[in-house]
C-alpha cells in the first residue's frame, strides 16, 4: 500500500477531523492576499495549518505528547536522511 497526500486525500482529513475528532473545521482566505489556511478548532484549542492533512498531522502531534510537542522539535533526523526507500520496501 502506498498512500501520499493529493487531492484525493484532502475529504479523509475532513471527515477524520469533523467526524471522528469532533473538531469545527474552518478555511480562511483573505481578499487582500493570496494567504490561506485550514483551521481546527475544539474547546480552548486552535490549530493552523496550510492543508487539511497537515491540520489533522498536527493535532495528532498534540494529542500524542500534549502541551510538550515543543520539546521534540530538535529531534535528531541526521539517521532519516541516511535512509533509503528501496531498503525498505
Amino acid at each position: 500500500m502506498r498512500l501520499g497526500t493529493a487531492g484525493n486525500t484532502v475529504g479523509s482529513a475532513l471527515y477524520i477531523l469533523e467526524q471522528i475528532k469532533q473538531y469545527t473545521v474552518l478555511f480562511e482566505c483573505y481578499d487582500d492576499s493570496d494567504w490561506t489556511q485550514w483551521v481546527a478548532v475544539k474547546d480552548d484549542k486552535q490549530f493552523f495549518a496550510e492543508s487539511p492533512e497537515a491540520l489533522l498531522g498536527l493535532i495528532n502531534i498534540y494529542e500524542l505528547v500534549g502541551e510538550n510537542w515543543i520539546e521534540y522539535s530538535s529531534y535528531d533526523r541526521e539517521h532519516i536522511f541516511q535512509r533509503n526507500l528501496e531498503d525498505f520496501i
